[in-house]
């Protein structure tokens, strides 16, 4: 092995180890301190990292999360539809506003006087032009006060530009947590990356809520100083930025020393900052502060609530159309009413409507309130509890309830409304939607309450220019509205329903005769009492009730007619339902109810149950009308014309682009001959005269006036309708629950409170009016008749008006070319045999 080198030595022997040798240790390195603390700091800072970027993730998932919905309710864009409606009177000014959360109208930039935008800025963000949408040095000086529980500034702070102010605004964002300023700060950056500095200032303006649900600049200047934004002085802007910080401590109303104290040093904010000179400084702070009176801060002499009844009617009609008429839901439509910002041109004469209130507030001293107790039925609510024990409302049913939340139980069952127009009355247990579908028997409460009243003023070009729908203080928006529910009309038929079609058919002339006798006498169809309408005599009702049977139709105190001949025109003015009733049938009940529901769009008349003399003549209606309609249908007693009553004519956005032309659906006919109307007109002229059923109610003054009368069975109800060239005004007086008012007491045995409260209006509304009188149209010609017979005579009658194609007769005869005669002649010979002079009977009225 010579020559041959080993690994284990240079002479290239081996070596054997011993395995039982100790093995050879090596040295350890000693590591440095200054190694192992940047090791330290190494692992710290990769954990870090790691943390950040978890945290950073689970941040951005966060953020996703609560910012999902944001882009609908960031957009600025959509926000400015997203306001108050605007509704204008017939003279184009502001009258009333609907709003649902916050009354928003949206003004442009441009519209803002810089005064108010400098306000704003110098008092709640000065930096708003030089910022990225927070303001970093204060944010960061806030989170760290927030995260060391206020040790650094001992209190909370703010720091919140107008970037994070509209963002809290829009989103109602204001929980009190660490991290409600964290959503509002990546809210805020995004805002402004996506808008201009403009744009943000512009919805800031529009959407800063002031006192109660008023939001916004214009909204504000309109509720404290009664103006539009752009008209706003120096001192009045920075009212308005005054107000932001704490609506409630500097409401203008109620706290106007704060107030003063705010707005000063607002202005010296202003000042301070370059926006303003010493001398506007000086000449702002001195200036007085001038509310508004018509805020709707300050309670309306007339109502607690906000709107008119006219509003509220209003706010119906546009429910309904905007549903029938743009294919809209329900909640479409009232989305777009109370937040669409829309602009509503109404019908409504303030002047005619702040009269129509004060005469309904004041009219607890015309009108007898005859109290007494009531069952409440479902369109009373919502009532006024106050006086009751315990007693509350479900909020969803209306239904009243204890203090332990069971039915309040009484005596009789509850009134439930069968229909969806809540005109049909039926006592017994409830099926109405409102309540549980169940064996439950829900029982009524009762309530003391008084008579009530409605009351609609219209032109004669089928505007409503105002209505009342109750007597004294309305306390509820959108409550009951006596003007909007259909009664019995009454003898207010008559013109209608018989008189003015035979006119216009010439069936009849204004002094045709007509015998006083009833239609149908107690032999042959006999009549129910407390009904105008007949039976069969064969029939099951007749004969379980053969008792009550008797001739029909009455008069005025039960008596049946003395089957004499009697003139039309004196047999309106005294209001006589025989005479009326045949009248009617010469028409015919087809041709009354299409002319009544059709022509003149009274479309609660039934084609079931008001087909018949007795509904179509005498006013006995299943439903009846509301004051509106029958306002709209006594229209055509000007000049014949019959327009559909309307409450507005056109609504657009805001920005004045067309949403609903509502002129479209108003339907204007030539309902009768204009001679026609004239002829009807003059008849009814009577009724305000001696003798008529409402003589001396005339109005004071050298304006003419024509009116008529009507009572329901059992006096339940009293109608009136009165006209003059300006106005045509209908009156309702009742009971919400149909009672009989005789029985009440000797107050509500006749019509007259309505009728005072008819005249007292007409000659406010009327006072600065010039004199004027109903014209007469071409073919109306004026001849003197005999009082007796109806005949023309030279001279000595009295004045009569006709056409020259339905000129009387020279005498009356009863022939048998005169079937109608015939007929009365017949039924007043068979009155003969019963007795219908029941002088105490109070079933038959009719004035």
């Amino acid at each position: 092995m010579d020559g041959v080198k080993s690994g284990n030595g240079a002479t290239g022997q081996f070596n054997p180890v011993n395995p039982q040798d100790p093995k050879k240790k090596k040295k350890k390195k000693r590591r440095s301190i200054p190694g192992m603390i940047l090791r330290f700091i190494g692992c710290v800072f990769c954990v870090g990292i790691m943390l950040c970027s978890v945290g950073g993730v689970l941040l951005s998932m966060y953020i996703v999360q609560v910012t999902a919905d944001d882009g609908e309710v960031l957009d600025l864009d959509n926000q400015k539809n997203k306001q108050t409606t605007i509704i204008y009177d017939k003279n184009g000014n502001e009258y009333a506003t609907l709003t649902q959360g916050e009354n928003r109208i949206w003004r442009e930039l441009s519209a803002m006087p810089e005064d108010l935008q400098h306000a704003v800025i110098a008092i709640e963000d000065k930096d708003f032009y030089n910022e990225p949408g927070i303001n970093i040095k204060r944010t960061i000086g806030a989170a760290l006060n927030e995260f060391t529980d206020h040790a650094i500034y001992g209190s909370q702070q703010g720091a919140s530009t107008l970037e994070q102010q509209l963002v809290k605004n829009l989103t109602g964002d204001d929980e009190v947590d660490k991290m409600r300023k964290v959503r509002e700060i990546f809210r805020a950056l995004g805002l402004a990356n996506r808008y201009s500095k403009e744009t943000i200032l512009e919805a800031y303006l529009n959407t800063i809520p002031l006192t109660g649900i008023v939001c916004g600049m214009e909204a504000g200047a309109q509720e404290y100083f009664g103006k539009h934004v752009e008209d706003l002085t120096l001192s009045e802007c920075a009212v308005l930025a005054s107000i932001t910080k704490n609506p409630t401590a500097y409401n203008p109303f109620t706290n106007p020393e704060n107030l003063i104290t705010r707005r000063n040093h607002v202005l010296y904010e202003m000042y301070t900052q370059g926006y303003i000179t010493e001398e506007e400084y000086n000449s702002a702070c001195a200036e007085t502060i001038t509310l508004t009176e018509t805020s709707s801060s300050t309670e309306n002499a007339t109502r607690s609530s906000q709107n008119s009844y006219f509003t509220d009617a209003l706010y119906y009609e546009l429910l309904n159309d905007l549903q029938e008429k743009l294919n809209m839901t329900a909640d479409e439509a009232k989305s777009m009413i109370f937040n669409g910002g829309l602009r509503v041109y109404s019908t409504v004469d303030p002047e005619v409507q702040t009269a129509i209130e004060n005469a309904m507030y004041d009219a607890e001293g015309n009108i007898p309130a005859l109290w007494h107790e009531e069952a409440v039925c479902l369109r009373d609510y919502p009532a006024d509890t106050s006086s009751w024990d315990d007693v509350t409302f479900d909020e969803n049913t209306g239904l009243p309830l204890t203090k332990d939340g069971l039915a309040v139980y009484g005596v009789d069952d509850i009134p439930v409304y069968t229909d969806d127009e809540h005109t049909t009355l039926k006592m017994g247990t409830s099926t109405d939607d409102n309540y549980p579908n169940d064996d439950t028997e829900y029982l009524c409460v009762y309530e003391t309450v008084r008579t009530q009243a409605a009351i609609a003023t219209l032109d004669y070009d089928g505007n409503i220019l105002g209505i009342g729908g109750g007597v004294g203080e309305k306390k509820y928006d959108l409550g009951t509205n006596r003007a909007t529910i259909p009664h019995q009309t009454g003898s207010t038929m008559k013109p209608i329903g018989a008189y003015c079609l035979a006119l216009d058919y010439k069936l009849i002339n204004y002094s045709s005769q007509v015998l006083d006798a009833p239609f149908y006498s107690a032999e042959d169809k006999r009549v129910l009492k407390d009904q105008y309408s007949y039976m069969d005599p064969y029939s099951e009702a007749a004969q379980s009730r053969s008792d009550v049977w008797r001739a029909w139709p009455t008069n005025y105190g039960g008596a049946g007619g003395n089957g004499d001949p009697m003139l039309v025109y004196d047999a309106l003015r005294q209001s006589y339902n025989t005479v009326a009733v045949w009248v009617g049938n010469m028409v015919g009940v087809d041709f009354l109810y299409n002319f009544v529901h059709d022509t003149l769009e009274c479309t609660y008349i039934d084609a079931e149950t008001d087909m018949d003399l007795g509904p179509l003549v005498l006013g006995s209606q299943s439903h009846g009308m509301t004051v509106v309609q029958l306002a709209g249908a006594y229209s055509i007693f000007y000049d014949g014309t019959f327009t559909t009553p309307h409450y507005y004519t056109e609504i657009t956005d805001y920005q004045g682009n067309e949403v609903l032309d509502n002129t479209k659906y108003i339907n204007t006919i030539q309902a009768i001959d204009p001679t026609t109307a004239y002829i009807m007109n003059r008849m009814m002229a009577n009724v305000l005269k001696s003798g008529g059923t409402a003589s001396g109610m005339a109005p004071a003054g050298d304006i003419e006036a024509v009116a008529k009368t009507g009572t329901t069975s059992d006096y339940k109800d009293y109608t009136f309708a009165g006209l003059t060239p300006y106005y045509v005004t209908t009156l309702w007086w009742g009971c919400d629950k149909p009672t009989s008012l005789y029985e009440l007491g000797s107050a509500g045995r006749n019509g007259k409170p309505i009728q005072l409260v008819w005249k007292a209006l007409m000659e406010e509304l009327q006072a600065d009016k010039e004199a004027a009188s109903f014209p007469m149209p071409d073919g109306v010609v004026t001849k003197q008749f005999d009082t007796s017979t109806g005949a023309i005579v030279s001279g000595g009658g009295a004045t009569g008006y006709y056409t020259e194609d339905n000129l009387p007769d020279a005498s009356y005869t009863t022939t048998e070319t005169d079937p109608y005669a015939a007929l009365a002649q017949q039924a007043a010979e068979g009155a003969q045999t019963t007795d219908t002079t029941q002088s105490t009977d109070a079933t038959q009225p009719a004035a």
